[in-house]
């Protein structure tokens, strides 16, 4: 039995794939037609619906392609020399998956497209760099941009190897990049410095990490001193405000009951049974939870401001509120143990403690202003 559904399920997935081919024809996806075709003569050498297909398919994708190749080679487009490769590269796939088949070899005549294919990247370099240089010679940041972005693309199509790309690289870099100073993060606290210089390291560490725009590099105040580099734009922080709140303590007391609480068994004669029946007892059980609750807040404000070094302009101001609430809760009861349920059970099993130092006070309330911060300033930098 197993061995008919197999058979039919293989059946079916033979007949769909074929048909699937011949869908392909028949809206003029004749590339798809053409791999289809390949892929079921791998499989059943002598498939005639495959190889009819085959035969009819890859002529007509041949001369869809070469028909859009000679309407790309009269276009203006700046981007006809790539678009023409693609288009090689797909009649040369066509090839390959053809000789990789014994069976569909034999049915039809393949061309590979090397020399043309080579000739298109060629030619597309070629146009790569002259818009490359026609951006450069603009020399401003924008067009810098687009400047490195065709060079780079030059570049790939010769694989690294063409002309002086990657010395234009470096000079449209340098006309396109923003570089970003990140001064020291003030705060107004002698005592918080560490914790101050943790938060620092952190933006810096991320700034490091993630690269948020190719044109855009990020440097410290000591960096950018020791390299004497051009800084474009100043990324300023402080604290506006830091505080740690006052001690806060609650005291609760409240009633607890448990109508459900299991005291005791008892044997019951039942008329006609011949031993006793037992029955548990349940009663209820009452307690009295007493609950101190010990609470600080933290909180503080930082303020963001990128400025034009050149203009000394604020580009761009925030104010960034964090906050951390440090609670403490511990107890005890008076009464049955049976009326409390596991969440007062375990608050009686806390312990006073004491509050922790300002410093991880300020680690804390920095947390939620860190994914602020680093939001804002990828926001910002990643479309550069």
């Amino acid at each position: 039995m197993k061995s008919k559904f197999y058979l039919f399920f293989l059946s079916a997935f033979i007949i769909a794939a074929c048909s699937s081919g011949k869908k392909a024809y028949k809206h003029g996806q004749y590339d798809n037609a053409v791999y289809q075709s390949v892929n079921r003569l791998k499989s059943k050498p002598s498939h005639q619906k495959a190889t009819a297909i085959l035969r009819d398919a890859y002529p007509m994708a041949v001369q869809y392609h070469q028909d859009r190749i000679k309407t790309m080679l009269i276009s203006n487009d700046n981007a006809r020399y790539e678009n023409i490769v693609t288009e090689y590269q797909a009649l040369n796939n066509l090839y390959d998956q053809i000789q990789l088949c014994p069976a569909a070899k034999k049915l039809v005549i393949t061309q590979r497209y090397t020399a043309e294919l080579n000739d298109a990247k060629v030619k597309a370099a070629e146009l790569h760099y002259a818009l490359g240089q026609k951006y450069l010679d603009k020399k401003n940041k924008n067009d810098a941009k687009i400047a490195y972005n065709e060079f780079e693309r030059a570049s790939q199509l010769m694989q690294g190897n063409y002309k002086d790309c990657d010395a234009k690289m470096r000079e449209a870099m340098d006309w396109a990049i923003t570089k970003v100073i990140v001064l020291p993060v003030e705060v107004h606290s002698n005592s918080l410095k560490m914790s101050n210089d943790y938060f620092q390291n952190k933006i810096v560490q991320y700034l490091y990490e993630h690269k948020l725009s190719k044109f855009v590099m990020f440097y410290s105040e000591a960096e950018a001193n020791n390299t004497k580099i051009r800084v474009d734009e100043i990324l300023d922080l402080s604290f506006d405000d830091f505080v740690v709140g006052q001690l806060t303590t609650d005291r609760l007391q409240r009633e607890v009951t448990n109508d459900s609480v299991l005291v005791g068994e008892t044997k019951v004669s039942l008329p006609g049974a011949k031993t006793d029946t037992i029955i548990k007892v349940y009663g209820k059980a009452k307690a009295t939870l007493f609950v101190t609750k010990r609470t600080i807040e933290s909180k503080g404000v930082l303020d963001m401001k990128i400025i034009d070094k050149y203009s000394n302009a604020v580009l761009q101001e925030e104010k960034m509120p964090g906050i951390y609430i440090w609670t403490n809760q511990f107890g005890y009861y008076q009464g049955d143990v049976k009326a409390l349920k596991a969440e007062d059970l375990e608050l009686t099993k806390g312990k006073e403690l004491q509050p922790p130092p300002p410093q991880d006070f300020f680690v804390a309330f920095t947390q939620p202003i860190f994914n602020q911060l680093i939001g804002r300033i990828t926001q910002r930098y990643s479309g550069y």
